[in-house]
């Protein structure tokens, strides 16, 4: 039997949507790169969530307060096994599952309920690149898909009610229809593309509808109830001026009504007519095939006379959109699209599938079974070509956050602002906003910092990476104190130590009667921190009188006292001067305790049991004059694997 049952078809499509979710939770979007902080939707999307922002223009309001809803609900459930860009990423394989189980649900009418083949189109359509790759990503053009394809979906419902004499219904599927065609008013616009031909649809189903004017009134009225949404925009703008982006408006409503316009969207249009470019149209049939277009194209008319031109419309449309602006996203765009070319390939294919039952059985079968062979090779197909660029998990590049998460492993005191590179601040943000990890830290301007250097009522810290531009910029000396392996403690009135933190381990080591090491510690990064960094040894050294000469420092641990090699190289960490060269040993106080930070390498293949610090000068020519060597045990932290 090749028409399924109810039941069937359900639990069919149930496994088709189970083995969907496995694969997009598997390649999931699970980290960020460098170059994904500096902006864009990704990065935009993920804010607007998290903050209950709006996105970019015209705000996406339904769309985001829906995201909002969604990660601070699932974030705590999922919190010990998924990270927060995961969490975030699923409300994309959500709607993504949307899409699939909407499409599944029309492949069932147009194959007349054949499960085997409207579950295997419904597959290969999930692998697709792009539909795969945003069902794994923060963006929204899943939702768009799914959009798109409930609007046929409910067109096709009215048309049966239609054809069947059922009025009530017919008159709340049209209500329901309107609704859907104005959600686009708040979502993407561009599914509004779908609006002409369904227009025509309609009236061809129902020339007469065009005169009942109470129903097209309130069907008007239904289409604008999606409008309502923009008030979170503009409540939104008017509590966070901050977040309107660049510009000067009067008010909130000026800025509000420039910010419908969707000025950033039509700037982003390249409304220019000419050739063909190298990825528009081919990146069309690079993306489906070239059976599946020709084949999906030429199947559309067997879908009916009217839903043929409603489909053959809608792709024209798409195609004139993208053509006018094929220098720009128009392979975003035309993502709802591609659906209806499988709908139109399975009427061609179910056609096939109902001619080959008029010859012998044997026949029959052996066509039917070609046709499944060649689903599933092009399933394969699909699979492997496009499984390396739509995995998006644990990619190598994903090291966006490394220069934050390096910076907060260091520990920064409560309430910390921190002066960083450009690639540090965005990654601090992220992660104090996004992740909500050491919420309480705030990555500061050159601005901020000064007015936070004079002020004096929080902690301030400087990267050891940004330290060279922000000590020229800021032109006025200031009191500097290492605080960490990439972090520096600064201030016009630091508190001097006096003595040896009560965390450190004592030492007595002297250095030619005129230095003492005094105390040591050696730290793991704390737990909570998800990428792979050293161990921190921090020396704390004591002037017992005024130094006249600037001494270096070398830390090399050692392993029954011999120093020990990593890969083929001794393992040593130097500074020309203590304090990652900000703290030289004539600027020393006397008696006054200096801290000092040296990485030690937490690689399990790195057995040490000691620690050899040499303090010694250069003389020139290669040649050197120690101060002195000293050496005591350790006991090394457990390496870990983030």
């Amino acid at each position: 039997m090749y028409v399924h049952t109810r039941g069937q078809a359900i639990r069919i499509g149930i496994v088709v949507l189970l083995l969907a979710l496995a694969l997009y939770v598997w390649t999931l979007d699970s980290g960020i790169a460098a170059y994904e902080l500096e902006g864009g939707d990704l990065i935009t999307h993920q804010y607007a969530q998290v903050q209950a922002r709006f996105s970019n223009a015209p705000g996406y309001p339904l769309y985001t307060m829906g995201g909002w809803v969604w990660f601070h609900v699932l974030r705590p459930v999922l919190e010990p096994i998924a990270n927060p860009i995961q969490v975030l990423s699923l409300y994309s394989t959500f709607w993504a599952l949307i899409a699939l189980a909407l499409l599944y649900v029309l492949l069932l009418e147009v194959t007349r309920r054949n499960a085997i083949l409207a579950a295997l189109l419904t597959l290969v359509y999930a692998v697709t690149y792009f539909f795969w790759y945003y069902a794994v990503t923060t963006e929204q053009y899943a939702s768009a898909v799914a959009h798109t394809l409930a609007i046929v979906l409910v067109a096709f419902a009215w048309e049966r009610a239609v054809e069947k004499g059922e009025e009530q219904r017919a008159e709340r599927l049209f209500l329901l229809l309107a609704f859907l065609l104005g959600l686009a008013l708040a979502h993407m616009v561009t599914v509004l593309v779908i609006g002409p031909p369904l227009a025509w649809f309609v009236w061809r189903v129902q020339p007469q509808i065009w005169k009942k004017w109470r129903l097209l009134g309130r069907a008007l009225l239904v289409a604008m109830i999606p409008l309502v949404a923009y008030v979170y925009v503009y409540v939104r703008g008017a509590q966070h001026p901050e977040w309107r982006g660049e510009g000067s408006w009067p008010n909130t409503l000026s800025w509000f009504l420039y910010f419908l316009s969707t000025p950033q969207g039509r700037s982003e249009l390249t409304w220019t007519l000419g050739g063909f470019t190298d990825l528009f149209p081919s990146l069309i049939w690079k993306e489906l095939t070239w059976p599946v277009l020709i084949l999906g194209l030429v199947g559309v008319r067997f879908l009916g006379r009217r839903r043929a031109v409603f489909f053959y419309g809608t792709l024209f449309l798409y195609f004139v959109l993208c053509y006018i602006d094929r220098l720009g996203n128009w392979f975003q765009v035309i993502m709802p699209a591609y659906p209806l070319i499988f709908l139109g390939l399975a009427a061609l294919l179910q056609r096939l599938w109902d001619w080959v039952g008029e010859y012998p059985r044997a026949v029959a079968q052996a066509v039917r079974g070609v046709l499944v062979v060649a689903l599933l090779l092009l399933l394969v197909n699909r699979f492997v070509v496009n499984y390396p660029r739509a995995d998006q998990s644990h990619r190598p590049i994903d090291t966006g956050l490394d220069p934050g998460w390096r910076l907060l492993a260091d520990e920064p005191a409560a309430n910390a602002a921190i002066f960083g590179v450009v690639e540090e601040k965005l990654a601090l943000d992220y992660i104090t906003t996004i992740w909500g990890y050491r919420n309480d830290v705030q990555a500061v301007t050159m601005d901020q910092a000064r007015h936070i250097l004079e002020v004096g009522e929080r902690p301030f810290y400087v990267s050891t990476q940004a330290a060279p531009l922000f000590f020229r910029e800021l032109g006025k000396p200031v009191q500097v104190a290492s605080a960490g392996l990439y972090l520096l403690r600064v201030g016009y009135h630091l508190p001097r130590l006096e003595e040896l933190p009560a965390s450190a381990q004592p030492l007595d080591i002297y250095f030619g009667n005129q230095v003492r090491l005094v105390g040591y510690e050696l730290k793991a990064p704390p737990p909570e921190i998800p990428v792979s960094l050293p161990f921190r040894l921090t020396l704390y050294w004591q002037a017992l009188a005024p130094q006249r000469v600037d001494w270096s420092v070398s830390v090399r641990p050692t392993w029954h006292g011999e120093f020990v090699y990593l890969d083929g190289s001794l393992v040593q960490s130097d500074h020309a001067h203590p304090a990652h060269g900000y703290r030289p040993t004539s600027s020393w106080s006397t008696r006054e305790i200096v801290r000092d930070d040296y990485p030690i390498p937490a690689d399990p293949r790195l057995k040490f049991d000691g620690i050899t610090v040499v303090l010694y000068r250069s003389l020139g020519e290669g040649r050197f004059e120690n101060l002195g060597i000293g050496t005591f045990p350790v006991r090394p932290p457990r390496p870990r694997t983030p």
